[in-house]
């Protein structure tokens, strides 16, 4: 009997994902790397593989330069640096994560060490520790856990100028970097200009400035004004008179007797007039006050500071500065000069000096920028100086000035300006704190130094690297900004590395932050996402980089924009700071343009600073690159964002990176195109590192061959548990064929591969896929054997492509969680219908479909980790075994002759999972025991059950167990013999309790599950999965998810999807085009029929594909119940918290509400027996064993600590019984004690 033909098509569903993008704007700007400012910045820090004469001063190579050398007190040795070396990791980066290491690089540097007197030089590479490394994703691996390092976003060092209008007060500041004092200048109340240092006491400013080298009135005059020359002689008396009440700029002397006949700064008058004419003096020189105004804030200062001096003013600071070291003087030349070294060494101390003041490049950047319109060579962009000078504080003062005298061009600052407050990533944090711990170091190798014998002396024995791991240690570890990485899905991990941080460790405080900070400011467009912040107390304080964001090598954050020139729009494109943006005129991204790239309309909209003009095209100069450069990542998922409330966006854009990925994700019908960006640099999709073609596939890896002929083998990470508990998991993407069956192959072309096999079957093979073509390995004709390559898909690897070119990424191997095709899928897509059900809707609850729950449409894996260590205690070491006593034969039945689960076995709360015992504190051993001991040696010891178990509300089935020993070689920490980790997989479906989210912040609780066949049902009779209450709708005014559920459902009608780009995306007119192609009403509405009755609903009800999230708040970690547990020492009252398996408390209010209702034996019941009365609870036990109902409640424990806290303050206090005879608390407690003993109840109040 012959076999039928049959004609077998694979994978023909796979060939293409058709998508369709309403984005009208073209784009000249791909989206830059998302992860780079993390990378980038750690690259430079570390400067591995840079030669040591190439690495610049920068990161770690700073840190070293700044520290060494290091001189000993006599100065008879030297430690200099030469160079460091950075090992190779000694642990892949995933046996750390399971062995709870860290995954970093041992450091080495080369110290050389120079005995001054006999010039002799040893040179000895000394081990600095072990230095985190980042991993290619941008986070760390610290103890097997994976951390990421926010970047902080905090106040620029540079010269700012400030004022108050509450207090009508100006202020300007110089404040350094790193290091070193502020100084501040105030206009305080009475007019007086004032400086301070480090917030000290007050002083007129022109004696810091008299201070710094201008010591005389002529001098301070010279410097802050112009001059002005007028001729006295030979000019009439008349024409004088209009410079009475002019200053003289410089004292004016007799000629001939040399007498100062009227001094700098003194107002010319009559009579001083008539003097100078009778001394015959030809010119003098007068002040030209700024603006006219006599009103001079230097005069007065002059006025004021009582020296005349640059001796005197040094003196006078010192004083000020460091009053216990000013000695008077008295008249002696020698004191007088010590006191002027003293005030000369503390004036370089604060500002001059590199060692104690660092501006920082930053900061010198800064201050050349605010004195750049001066043209003078002292603040050009070359001037390398990192601590301040005079002419620095001199000019800071003029400025201020000309701010309070209103000068045109002079302007104070704007704190919240985004140009005044700059990005610290990781490589600058760390630096920062490695200079701590190097300083630490130095002053250990000085103290050895002096300690040790120059002969002996070696650059290993000065060096203790103690200080450094331990700042290292605490970094990485504790500090604020090193936080335990968001690992919920793709989103929430690319998210985090982008964060930025105004808190943490020389930022600010929740409690300090006022509104002002907080709120969104115009130099955050393009920078600073305004939509995605925290709600709660950081609402503002923790904010996101927009999309296009990228920081200068300063850190200010900068934003991409397209040039324009006579009113036409070229193909530049040039990245701005805020205070750089402040000069241009910019155009929106979607004004409209020509064919030739010309504006169209004759007034465009566009923003100047914080306005928003109408301009002519050619006043315009540069134009937005992409609406979505406003939003973050999270943000610019939403689609039609533009038609939900900021306050909604907010809550979806924070929902989605709340989202669980699951068991099998799907693509938004209606996304916006940043879900391919995304899951590219989120690191969790597998990426093609050279060009090749696939020649194998499996679930474990996938195998590439380059055109060399080499083999790359990619590993795919499988089932792994994430930080949030949430599943790792990775399956393939990309195709290969191999022959069935022995045949022969028919045809090979572009479009497909034919193969004819023995048995007869025709095998048809697309050639393409959707994201890339397959390559033949095999002609047309050619005879093959079972299993022989057929075709493979061609791979373009990331390091073949540009870094620039983000619009031609690599080929992506593997889906990662969360991810489809290479795409963000955080969600399914659901049929829903917005009506009201039955009430079970009311307040955003939400209907759902058993069908949803037994299609395993919202069901995701998370995998628990359980640990147990074996310690060496002082009775003898912990052991893990299966020999544990008073446990029942049952508890055993999965544990292998260790004590260990076997993998697979179904556990539930309670149960053992890995057994162990620890040795318990023996007392005088009787006789008869000590003969049992000498028998069996350590059997007969007593030991306590210390076993590893389920946690109470906790199931799940056993997936893995890794199993650490010291003796098999295993690195543990000290006293730790043996470590045992658990890994518990639970497989949650959606239930009743369970929160669900869309992307417009419609978030709500499941109420209810209903059967399929209750649900709504379209004409079709196709029910819908989910129904919402349409009054959660015009209130919170987001209407996106109206949009998204009537595009969605022309999608899913049509086979197609669908990408509306925030603010420029799908318009009315686009949905009434594809609604009549896919002949569903342009409303959305249709009668639906009631699932119960088959009757017609009274209206016709909006229905359409919904992007519906669940989010990580399941009622399965949050439900909880007790009977009897744990209760507390002293009050005996029951814990609370489901983690201490507590019960609710009644609290204070609640009694109120049942006195109310006067429920008096419920009141009575709840505030005794069921919480404190520990002889009620005892006895009630009893009853409820022996079926009795009956309660008689006692004295409840609280009373007795209220007596003892009473008698503890000397109160005397009496307790009568029901007889007025007075009756002890012991009397009480005997009672209790009776009473368990007749009960015959061991520990009930630990029950």
């Amino acid at each position: 009997m012959s076999e039928t033909k049959k004609n077998i098509i694979i994978d023909s569903e796979d060939r293409g994902l058709e998508v369709i993008n309403f984005g009208r704007i073209k784009k000249n700007q791909s989206i830059p790397s998302l992860i780079d400012v993390q990378i980038r910045s750690y690259d430079e820090f570390m400067q591995k593989g840079v030669a040591q004469s190439k690495r610049k001063s920068v990161g770690l190579q700073s840190v070293f330069e700044e520290s060494f050398p290091i001189e000993s007190s006599n100065g008879d040795v030297i430690l200099e640096f030469v160079e460091y070396n950075l090992g190779e990791p000694k642990k892949e980066l995933w046996d750390c994560k399971l062995n709870g290491l860290s995954y970093s690089v041992p450091l080495k540097a080369i110290i050389r060490l120079i005995a001054t007197e006999t010039g002799e030089v040893r040179e000895q590479e000394v081990y600095m520790g072990d230095l985190p490394v980042m991993t290619p994703t941008g986070t760390f691996v610290i103890n097997g856990a994976e951390r990421v390092v926010v970047n902080q976003l905090h106040r620029s060092p540079g010269v700012f100028i400030f004022h108050e209008e509450v207090k009508n007060v100006y202020n300007a500041r110089i404040i350094p970097d790193h290091k070193g004092s502020w100084l501040e200048f105030e206009m305080d109340a009475k007019g007086l200009l004032v400086a301070r240092i480090d917030r000290r006491k007050k002083f007129p400013f022109t004696l810091l400035v008299r201070a710094l080298g201008h010591g005389t009135d002529e001098e301070i005059l010279r410097l802050f004004f112009a001059e002005e020359t007028i001729q006295i002689k030979g000019v009439q008396s008349k024409t004088l008179q209009k410079f009475i009440g002019r200053r003289a700029i410089a004292d004016i002397v007799h000629p001939e007797t040399g007498e100062v006949l009227v001094e700098a700064g003194i107002a010319i008058n009559e009579d001083n007039l008539e003097v100078i004419r009778d001394a015959k003096i030809e010119k003098i020189g007068l002040v030209v006050f700024p603006g006219n105004t006599e009103d001079s804030i230097v005069i007065r200062s002059m006025e004021k500071d009582n020296v005349d001096n640059y001796e005197e003013a040094l003196i006078e600071f010192l004083k000020i500065q460091r009053p216990l070291e000013y000695s008077a003087d008295h008249g002696d030349p020698e004191k007088r000069s010590r006191n002027l070294d003293r005030a000369k060494a503390e004036l370089e101390r604060l500002f001059f000096d590199p060692k104690t003041y660092n501006m920082g490049s930053v900061g010198r950047y800064k201050i050349n920028a605010r004195f750049a319109h001066l043209n003078a060579k002292e603040f050009n962009d070359k001037v390398p100086d990192q601590t301040l000078r005079p002419v620095d504080i001199t000019e800071t003062v003029k400025y201020m000035i000309n701010v309070i005298n209103e000068v045109d061009g002079y302007q104070f600052d704007d704190i919240d300006h985004l140009g005044n407050r700059r990005v610290r990533t990781v490589g600058e944090l760390l630096t920062t704190n490695l200079k701590t711990g190097f300083s630490r170091m130095e002053r250990v190798v000085k103290e050895r130094m002096s300690m040790n014998d120059i002969d002996a002396m070696t650059p290993q024995l000065l060096i203790s690297i103690k200080p450094i791991t331990a700042v290292l240690n605490e970094f990485f570890g504790a500090s604020q900004l090193s936080q335990f990485m968001d690992q919920t899905n793709p989103l929430s991990e690319i998210t985090h590395k982008r964060r930025l941080n105004a808190l943490g460790p020389g930022g600010l405080t929740r409690e300090r932050a006022g509104f002002e900070v907080r709120d969104v400011h115009y130099t955050h467009y393009g920078r600073l996402c305004p939509i995605e912040t925290p709600e709660g107390p950081n609402i503002g304080l923790i904010t996101s980089m927009a999309t296009y964001a990228r920081l200068n090598p300063y850190g200010f954050v900068e934003t991409p924009y397209r040039v324009v020139k006579n009113g036409k729009l070229t193909g530049e494109t040039v990245f701005l700071s805020a205070n750089e943006e402040d000069h241009y005129v910019i155009a929106q991204a979607n004004a409209r343009l020509d064919d030739k790239s010309a504006f169209i309309d004759k007034l465009v909209s566009c923003r100047y600073r914080g306005d928003f003009p109408l301009k002519a095209p050619e006043e315009i100069q540069l134009m937005d690159v992409d609406p979505a450069q406003v939003v973050s990542l999270s943000t610019a998922l939403i689609p039609f964002l533009e038609h939900d409330d900021a306050n909604r966006a907010l809550m979806g854009s924070n929902m989605q990176r709340q989202a669980v990925p699951l068991l099998n994700p799907e693509l938004p019908v209606v996304g916006t195109g940043m879900e391919l960006p995304i899951a590219y640099d989120s690191g969790v999709c597998l990426i093609a590192d050279y060009d090749g073609m696939v020649t194998r596939v499996d679930a474990d890896a996938i195998e590439v061959t380059r055109d060399s002929g080499e083999v790359d083998r990619y590993r795919l990470i499988k089932f792994k548990r994430t930080n949030q508990s949430t599943t790792l998991n990775q399956y393939p993407l990309v195709k290969v064929f191999y022959a069935p069956e022995k045949g022969k192959v028919d045809k090979v072309d572009k479009e497909q591969l034919l193969f004819t096999g023995e048995s007869g079957s025709v095998y048809n093979y697309p050639m393409k896929t959707f994201q890339g073509v397959l390559k033949a390995a095999v002609k047309n004709g050619q005879e093959v054997e079972r299993g022989e390559l057929l075709a493979g898909e061609m791979i373009r690897g990331r390091f073949n492509v540009p870094n620039d070119n983000r619009d031609r990424l690599a080929t992506i191997l593997a889906d990662g969680h969360a991810t489809n095709k290479g795409r963000l899928a955080v969600g399914r897509n659901i049929t829903v219908a917005f009506m009201p059900w039955d009430g079970y809707n009311f307040e955003d609850a939400i209907v759902l479909s058993q069908k949803l729950v037994k299609n395993d449409t919202f069901t995701s894996i998370h995998i628990e980790e359980f640990e147990i260590q074996a310690r060496e205690t002082k009775l003898g070491r912990e052991l893990i075994t299966r020999d544990i006593p008073n446990i029942s034969e049952r508890a055993f039945r999965d544990l292998d002759e260790d004590g260990i689960i076997r993998i697979g076995a179904e556990v539930r709360a309670g149960d053992i999972l890995v057994g162990m015992v620890t040795p318990k504190g023996e007392t005088d051993l009787t006789p008869e025991y000590r003969l049992l001991h000498s028998i069996f040696g350590e059997k007969a010891k007593e030991v306590r059950d210390s076993s590893l178990r389920v946690p109470n509300g906790y199931h799940g089935i056993v997936v893995d167990i890794v199993r650490f020993n010291r003796d098999e070689g295993a690195e543990l920490p000290a006293g730790i013999v043996e470590t045992v980790k658990v890994y518990v997989a639970q497989k949650r479906k959606i239930s009743v309790g369970d929160k669900m989210a869309g992307r417009h912040g419609n978030k709500g609780v499941i109420s209810t599950i209903l059967p399929e066949e209750d649900m709504p049902f379209m004409d079709d009779g196709i029910p819908v999965d989910i129904v919402l209450n349409p009054l959660g709708v015009p209130s919170r005014m987001n209407l996106g998810q109206v949009f998204e559920t009537q595009l969605g459902w022309i999608g899913k009608a049509l086979g197609l999807h669908f990408e509306t780009p925030v603010f420029d995306g799908a318009k009315w007119e686009n949905l009434e085009k594809y609604s009549e192609e896919a002949k569903l009403p342009i409303t959305g509405k249709i009668p639906l029929r009631d699932g119960r009755s088959g009757e017609y609903f009274k209206q016709p009800v909006f229905v359409g594909t919904i992007y519906m999230l669940k989010l990580h708040h399941m009622v399965e970690d949050k439900m909880h119940a007790r009977s009897t547990g744990p209760y507390s020492l002293v009050t005996q009252q029951p814990l609370g918290g489901k983690a201490q398996f507590g019960g609710q408390r009644l609290g204070e209010m609640e009694v109120w509400a049942l006195e109310a209702y006067g429920a008096a034996h419920t009141l009575q019941e709840l505030l005794t027996v069921k919480s404190d009365d520990m002889q009620g609870r005892a006895r009630v036990y009893e009853s409820i064993v022996k079926g009795i109902h009956a309660i008689k409640p006692g004295v409840p424990e609280s009373f007795n600590v209220l007596v003892r806290e009473m008698r503890s303050l000397a109160i005397d206090i009496t307790i009568l019984d029901s007889e007025n005879e007075p009756m002890e608390l012991s009397d009480i407690e005997d009672e209790f004690g009776r009473a368990r003993r007749r009960i015959k109840i061991e520990s009930v109040e630990n029950a």
